[in-house]
């Protein structure tokens, strides 16, 4: 029950900042199912606005989460923390996924890294991460784009009003693709997430 709390939390903070938000599903998304969840990364708003999808998941968060007030303590005490500077940690941090997909987890992270843009709606590359775990442990990607959330919060703590549109696509299934084909897996979710961010924001 604890993992359904940050879908309420989210929500609620949404509600109390007066930003309205929108999320669609496109056709095959099953929200009982199992996937390693995707999504771009702008801003800091985008943790609670992928918190919003009404499924449970852990999410694989940097350890400067935690200094972010609420925020941080629900990550320390729900999901799992990452030190990208410590090769054990990084290390430590593969090993608790996959022992939580084994539990019938989801899990969520942002394959940047970080949010490592350098001119939005352009996203850094990937990190072979999620990619490699989805195809070890056989389970689909769902590649959520967050839009416009960069707007809300920009660079900073400080909130702008801007409306939230969360899309989720298509999962994207492992069929067809071994622990070899990595590269390949990773970039096509990276061309679905890519095309809706230039699409929207070229509207």
């Amino acid at each position: 029950m604890a993992y359904w709390a940050h879908h309420k939390i989210a929500r609620t903070f949404f509600s109390l900042i007066f930003i309205p938000m929108k999320i669609s599903y496109e056709e095959g998304v099953d929200l009982k199912k199992q996937y390693v969840i995707i999504a771009n990364h702008f801003s800091y708003i985008d943790i609670p606005a992928l918190a919003a999808l009404n499924m449970p998941f852990k999410f694989i968060g940097k350890m400067q989460v935690n200094n972010i007030p609420v925020l941080g303590y629900i990550f320390k005490n729900l999901h799992i923390m990452v030190d990208r500077d410590s090769k054990e940690s990084r290390k430590q941090t593969y090993l608790d996924c996959f022992s939580s997909l084994d539990q019938g987890y989801s899990i969520g992270i942002f394959p940047e890294g970080g949010i490592k843009t350098e001119k939005v709606p352009k996203m850094a590359s990937f990190k072979n991460g999620a990619f490699a775990m989805a195809l070890e442990k056989q389970v689909p990607i769902l590649p959520v784009s967050l839009l416009g959330a960069y707007k809300i919060m920009k660079g900073s703590f400080y909130i702008n009003w801007s409306p939230c549109e969360i899309v989720c696509h298509k999962p994207i299934y492992t069929d067809g693709f071994t622990t070899k084909d990595v590269d390949a897996f990773r970039d096509k979710c990276y061309k679905i997430l890519q095309s809706e961010l230039d699409k929207s924001y070229n509207e």
